[in-house]
């Protein structure tokens, strides 16, 4: 008997200390970690997404709630469907006359609104359609084939970077961007006649058709044409060179990945774009970048999608510029590996797929062509100028997010092709007219000019003048870094006024732009506009207030200002801004791949 209460007792003690052991192991799991833990995260976590859009092949840019208001079968792309019927009756239909149809020829009538006789019906193979031609009471059967607008849809990352802004004078023309991916789709009708020659390293031969939809996409946010159907490019002037080096699954080998930039180089590419990575360096493919680097050639690629982890290979190379992915909100994608040298939009943007059809994919494989569609615009602007030239106009004008300068999240800074064309595009402010003289040249004895002239036969043409004013903001007052730090919750005045103060004909309006969208647009040359703070997106607000002039050589020039509300989001209790990293970058494991090498959706 005591030897069996001993064992009891013993058992007891026993699960005791796995209880207290279990416990320990609990509360250290779930205990909050040091700050010294969080790395740079402590104080830039509020300028990372909390959840991007999940990766997939199929992205929408919202879910559609099924309701009374909307018909589900009617949303997204539209495809034609044989068996969806519209029928045109003589006159409108009774509920009875409905029912008879119904039964009589196997269709079932839709709850879509009829009018002037117009029903559409749902058909099966059962459904006897000839006779209902036949029918007294109608007059045609047809399928109801999908219609598009004719227009195109400029991507919100597009015209986030100022792309659509600076079309009108430059698109990337004579530029080739070697789009190093799974293939390029020849045939997609925005993609037509935009596609050069190209080689497959997968399958060693000159087809580079993608049997995967990843490189179709890629090369549709560089150069989707412009023509009021589908989308449109960042540099829809430029022509793509196609270098097929991974399979239908979106994997490939570092060998293939090196000889195709090796292939593209030799080949003529101004730039080439590499949406794929790898977590390790290797020698081939190092040489393989130097040597394209050696040849005046520009290097894009994608950080990867490793949730915080640094840029991956051959993003991490220092001549190839890494890409970061931001959000509609200017938020680095909860999925974005960092450490990045410039940020581009990279969640749920809208581009060419296979079948000439169209899909909305984030990652930053979507994010890496947005700059190199922006450096194939300025190569076609700039043919003399060198690659380190073309780099550093798009770190310069970079929009600077998260903390101030350059940082371990977005690195310089957003892209803004607009202000970076513009660096080549106009003439400096500090040029001056030619002060007004009663002095008359030896060419023009017959009388005075204002503004020289040009002859052009027997046509005197004036000269653009050069613009004498500039918008400046005067509200709020913003730092030596063109920022301003909100400190509490409230509606932001924007006030400008044209300075110097002075009569100018050429004058035309100006526009404030948040975030690149138009806002408000007056004539007057001193105004102001009210930022509400429940318009606010994400942490930060790019706003530029653009002056247009008419007869200029430079027709407009701006002042910008970056409100950054993260001092404020800090001390609101209601919301956890300092995170743990794995919190705030997201706990999903990485993205398996196979082989060597993987897009990065």
């Amino acid at each position: 008997m005591k030897n069996n209460k001993g064992y009891k007792s013993l058992g007891i003690a026993i699960l005791s200390f796995g209880v207290i052991l279990l416990s320990l192991f609990v509360i250290i799991l779930f205990a909050e970690e040091p700050t010294n833990d969080t790395g740079d995260l402590s104080f830039t976590s509020e300028y990372i997404a909390e959840q991007s859009q999940d990766l997939s092949t199929e992205i929408v840019p919202e879910q559609i709630p099924e309701g009374p208001e909307i018909n589900p079968v009617k949303q997204g792309e539209l495809k034609k469907d044989e068996k969806r019927k519209v029928v045109s009756f003589k006159s409108d239909l009774s509920e009875a006359d409905k029912i008879r149809i119904e039964e009589e020829y196997a269709i079932e009538f839709t709850q879509e609104t009829s009018i002037n006789g117009i029903y559409t019906v749902v058909t099966t193979e059962e459904s006897n359609i000839n006779d209902l031609k036949e029918d007294t009471t109608v007059e045609t059967v047809e399928t109801d084939i999908p219609v598009k607008m004719a227009a195109d849809v400029i991507d919100w990352g597009v015209s986030r970077i100022g792309a659509d802004k600076i079309w009108d004078t430059a698109t990337g023309t004579g530029v080739t961007v070697a789009v190093i991916d799974t293939g390029v789709e020849t045939t997609h009708p925005d993609l037509q006649g935009k596609v050069g020659r190209g080689y497959d390293f997968v399958n060693d031969k000159d087809s580079t058709e993608d049997d995967n939809g990843h490189g179709t996409h890629v090369a549709g946010i560089v150069t989707a044409t412009r023509n009021n159907v589908g989308t449109v490019g960042v540099s829809h002037g430029t022509s793509v060179m196609p270098v097929k080096v991974l399979n239908s699954a979106g994997s490939g080998y570092v060998s293939d990945v090196a000889k195709g930039i090796y292939w593209a180089t030799d080949n003529d590419a101004h730039v080439i774009n590499l949406s794929l990575g790898a977590p390790v360096d290797t020698d081939v493919l190092r040489r393989a970048v130097n040597y394209a680097s050696s040849k005046g050639v520009l290097m894009v690629a994608a950080a990867g999608n490793e949730y915080g982890a640094p840029c991956q290979y051959p993003a991490a190379y220092d001549n190839v510029i890494c890409v970061v992915a931001t959000d509609s909100s200017n938020r680095l994608a909860s999925f974005s590996s960092k450490g990045g040298e410039l940020a581009a939009p990279g969640v749920s943007n809208y581009s060419t797929f296979l079948g000439g059809t169209y899909r909305y994919l984030s990652g930053t494989s979507m994010a890496a062509p947005h700059v190199a569609g922006s450096l194939a615009v300025l190569r076609g602007i700039c043919s003399d100028c060198t690659s380190s030239e073309l780099t550093g106009t798009l770190r310069d004008t970079a929009i600077d997010l998260g903390a101030e300068g350059t940082d371990i999240i977005f690195g310089y800074g957003l892209i803004d092709l607009m202000a970076a064309a513009e660096q080549y595009l106009n003439i400096p402010e500090e040029e001056q007219l030619p002060e007004e003289t009663n002095q008359v040249t030896e060419e023009k004895q017959e009388e005075e000019v204002e503004t020289p002239t040009v002859e052009r036969g027997n046509v005197g043409r004036k000269e653009p003048k050069t613009v004498k004013q500039k918008p400046i903001i005067t509200k709020p007052e913003k730092d030596k870094n063109n920022r301003f730090t909100m400190t509490k919750v409230e509606d932001i005045e924007i006030e400008f006024r044209l300075e110097p103060v002075i009569e100018n004909p050429e004058y035309e309006k100006t526009v404030i732009y948040v975030n690149n969208k138009s806002v408000y647009t007056t004539t007057k040359t001193e105004d102001t506009y009210t930022l509400k703070y429940e318009d606010f997106q994400g942490v930060q607000q790019f706003v530029r207030v653009t002056s247009y002039f008419t007869n200029c050589t430079q027709p407009q020039v701006h002042d910008d200002l970056t409100i950054d509300r993260a001092k404020i989001m800090r001390q609101n209790p209601s919301r956890i801004i300092l995170e743990r990293g794995r919190q705030v970058l997201g706990i999903s494991s990485s993205i398996p791949f196979k082989g060597i090498f993987n897009f990065w959706w």
